[in-house]
C-alpha cells in the first residue's frame, strides 16, 4: 500500500462558515535591503513546526468540505520567492507617506511586487498545486519589499500576526514556535439545534429577500461602479485632536466626572464615517458592522493560527443623523455596541447562530434595505512595528577606534558610547489589501500607527464619495 503524501485537516467550522473566497495581502516597506538566504532559512524553519502553511487547499468533491492537506515531507518550494529590481523603491512604487495635516491619496496596489508568484485568487489556489501561504522579497537599491499571502479560510489578520511574529523571532536566533493544535475549538457551538436567536443587526435572508439583495448589488456595479481605494493619513496632531473633540462632547453631556471613554480607533472611526455621510436629507436606515477579536473573549488553543473574529453591528442610525451628531456621541455610539455586544452571551450566540446558518441561507444585517458600512481594525496587531532587523545582510565588523574623547567609534561613523551601534530597519509603510470575486464596497479599514504617533486608514468607496468635498474631498491635495 502507497503511503499517503498528504495529511488532510479539515478546515475549521467558523473558517469555513465566511469568507472562504478571499485572500489576504500584506506588505512591509522597508528603508534597507533585506537578505533573502536569511528569510528562506527562518522560513524553513517555520514551515517545519507550522506545515500547515504550505499545505494546499482543497474542497471534498462529495462533500463540499474545505479542508488542508498538508505535505508529509514538507518543502519550500513554491512558497518562497524573490526578486531584485534596479533602482529605488519610489520609481516602481510611490507609496503613501505621512504629511502634516490629514491627506487622502489613491491607493497603489502593486500586487506584481509583493506576490508575483502566487495564485491570482481561491479558485486558482483551488486548482493549482500550490502553498496556500506566500513570503515574497523583493529588494531594491535603497530597501525591501515584503509581501505575505494567505487565504482568509486558514487565518484573519491576527493570524497574519501571529505568523509574522513566528517568522522574526526565528530570524533573530529564537526558537521555533509550539505545534500547532488543530482541533476544533469553535466545534462545540456547532450543534444541530432550532430556533437560536439571531444576534443583534443580524438576519437570515429568505429567497426573495437574498434575490432582492442581489440585484442592487448588480445595479451598483453596472451603474455605480467606480470604486476606488485610498489611503486616509491622520498625523499625531490630528489624532490628538480629533479624540479629544469626541471626549470633550461626552463630557459636555456626561458632566465633567463622567467615566465613559472612547479610544482613538473609535473617534478616528466616527471622524471617517461622517466624512463618508455628509449632510443629506437621507433617512435610510445605516448599521455599521465592526470586526472584534475573540481571541480576547473566549479560550483558545495557544497558539492559535486560524479565523476567531466575530462581526458586531451598530444600532441603527438614519444617514441624516450622522452629520447632526456631535463626534463624540458617534463615537461612544460605536464604543457602546463594542461592549454591549461582545459580552460572553452575546458571543456565544453569535457564533451559535452564525455556524448554524452559515451554510442554507444568505446572511446580511439588518435592516437589510439600508445603507451599511464594514469596518476592520488591524491597529491592536502592530504589524507595522515588527522588527526585521535580524533579516538585514550582514556587515564586515568595522574597525573600531577612540574618537580622542573617550567615546567608542566605528569606523563608519555609528556609535553608542560603548561600541557599534546596533543596526535596525525601519518599516516606511505597512501595505495590505484583499484579493475576492466580489469587489470591496463601503469597507473602511484603521490599518496602523506609525512611528510619529500619526494613524493610517483606508476605504474602497465610490469616486463620488471620495471627492465630495464636504467629507473625503476636503483633504485631496493635487
Amino acid at each position: 500500500m502507497v503511503a499517503p503524501t498528504y495529511n488532510i485537516i479539515p478546515a475549521g467550522v467558523l473558517d469555513a462558515s465566511h469568507a472562504t473566497d478571499s485572500i489576504i495581502v500584506t506588505g512591509w516597506v522597508l528603508d534597507q535591503r533585506v537578505d533573502p538566504d536569511k528569510f528562506r532559512e527562518a522560513w524553513k524553519t517555520l514551515i517545519t513546526a507550522w506545515p500547515i502553511l504550505i499545505a494546499r487547499l482543497r474542497r471534498d468533491r462529495k462533500t463540499k468540505r474545505w479542508e488542508y492537506h498538508v505535505p508529509v515531507e514538507p518543502s519550500i518550494d513554491g512558497s518562497f520567492a524573490t526578486l531584485n529590481i534596479a533602482g529605488p523603491i519610489r520609481d516602481h512604487y510611490k507609496y503613501a507617506q505621512p504629511t502634516d495635516s490629514i491627506r487622502v491619496t489613491v491607493k497603489e496596489n502593486p500586487h506584481h511586487l509583493f506576490f508575483p508568484e502566487a495564485p491570482r485568487d481561491v479558485a486558482e489556489l483551488l486548482k493549482r498545486d500550490a502553498p496556500m501561504v506566500h513570503l515574497h522579497i523583493t529588494n531594491f537599491d535603497d530597501g525591501s519589499l515584503i509581501g505575505l499571502y494567505t487565504p482568509h479560510i486558514l487565518c484573519d489578520g491576527h493570524g497574519v500576526a501571529n505568523i509574522v511574529r513566528a517568522l522574526t523571532t526565528i530570524l533573530a536566533g529564537g526558537p521555533a514556535p509550539a505545534p500547532l493544535d488543530h482541533t476544533d475549538p469553535f466545534l462545540p457551538y456547532n450543534v444541530n439545534e432550532a430556533n437560536v436567536p439571531a444576534p443583534y443587526g443580524w438576519r437570515a435572508l429568505s429567497l426573495i429577500e437574498t434575490i432582492w439583495v442581489y440585484a442592487r448589488a448588480f445595479w451598483e456595479w453596472a451603474f455605480d461602479n467606480n470604486v476606488e481605494n485610498r489611503d486616509v493619513y491622520f498625523p499625531a496632531s490630528e489624532v490628538k485632536r480629533i479624540k479629544a473633540e469626541a471626549m470633550r462632547d461626552i463630557r459636555e453631556e456626561y458632566g465633567e466626572k463622567t467615566e465613559l471613554y472612547v479610544s482613538s480607533s473609535d473617534a478616528i472611526l466616527a471622524y471617517c464615517l461622517k466624512l463618508k455621510h455628509p449632510p443629506t436629507s437621507s433617512s435610510a436606515p445605516l448599521n455599521v458592522f465592526y470586526t472584534a477579536n475573540l481571541r480576547k473573549l473566549i479560550t483558545l488553543p495557544e497558539p492559535f493560527l486560524h479565523n476567531s473574529v466575530c462581526m458586531v453591528i451598530t444600532p441603527t442610525l438614519p444617514v441624516s443623523a450622522l452629520s447632526k451628531m456631535p463626534l463624540g456621541a458617534l463615537a461612544l455610539h460605536i464604543r457602546r455596541t463594542l461592549e454591549t455586544q461582545t459580552t460572553p452571551g452575546a458571543i456565544e450566540t453569535w457564533v451559535r447562530w452564525r455556524l448554524q446558518n452559515a451554510h442554507r441561507k444568505k446572511l446580511f444585517f439588518d435592516p437589510w434595505r439600508g445603507e451599511w458600512d464594514v469596518v476592520t481594525n488591524w491597529r491592536e496587531m502592530k504589524l507595522v512595528n515588527t522588527d526585521f532587523s535580524a533579516g538585514l545582510f550582514d556587515e564586515p565588523t568595522p574597525k573600531v577606534v577612540e574618537n580622542g574623547e573617550g567615546a567608542v567609534v566605528a569606523t563608519n561613523g555609528s556609535a553608542n558610547g560603548k561600541g557599534v551601534a546596533k543596526r535596525s530597519v525601519r518599516c516606511l509603510y505597512m501595505w495590505g489589501n484583499g484579493i475576492q470575486p466580489i469587489p470591496l464596497r463601503n469597507w473602511i479599514g484603521i490599518w496602523a500607527d506609525d512611528a510619529s504617533g500619526g494613524m493610517w486608514t483606508s476605504g474602497f468607496f465610490p469616486k463620488r464619495i471620495w471627492e465630495d468635498k464636504r467629507g473625503f474631498g476636503a483633504y485631496i491635495q493635487k
